[in-house]
């Protein structure tokens, strides 16, 4: 009679480490992400400093402030960006419906063990892949992702162009790395 070379218990251990390195894996970009974007993340005082709003027409101007606020203000622009493509995607049923239907569909084909039989036809699941890019792609078309991704980027552009060119830059501006005193 011979022994196990591990236990049930031990073998259940190992596979449940294994699926949560895999996960981990999976949603180690969020991890990233988070750290490496959204650590910088200015506070909404700061971000709304009502002390800090001047108007001016001098094109110089607003471009000395485009160039310190996009780079100070990057995590928080970016926040913004992802909100208004959230709000573009909830907004559109017809577009939650083909972003649900694409990746639902790349799930379903990656989960598939061999090539799928239709009809005496055998598809190979690059095959599958290859149509259902193209199926996905005329969806988007029609479901209207490129007007949104364009609203997208208009709406993106006039808030942060606009809060950008507004803002003064705070007392750190006068203090950064170019040397000046």
């Amino acid at each position: 009679m011979s022994t196990p070379l591990l236990s049930s218990n031990t073998a259940q251990t190992l596979g449940a480490a294994a699926s949560n390195m895999a996960s981990e894996a999976r949603f180690s970009f969020l991890q990233r992400f988070r750290e490496q974007r959204l650590a910088n993340i200015r506070p909404l005082g700061d971000f709304f400093d009502k002390n800090r709003i001047s108007f001016t027409t001098n094109f110089h101007t607003i471009s000395q402030r485009w160039n310190y606020n996009l780079q100070y203000f990057s995590a928080n622009y970016l926040v913004i960006i992802l909100l208004l493509g959230v709000y573009a995607i909830i907004t559109s049923w017809w577009l939650v419906f083909t972003i649900a239907f694409l990746f639902g569909g790349f799930f379903l084909i990656s989960r598939l063990d061999g090539p799928l039989t239709i009809g005496g036809a055998a598809l190979s699941p690059s095959t599958l892949y290859a149509s259902y890019a193209g199926i996905s792609l005329l969806l988007l078309l029609f479901s209207g992702a490129t007007g949104a991704i364009f609203w997208i980027i208009g709406a993106a552009a006039i808030i942060i162009l606009g809060h950008a060119a507004i803002l003064e830059p705070g007392l750190e501006g006068d203090f950064s790395a170019d040397g000046q005193v």
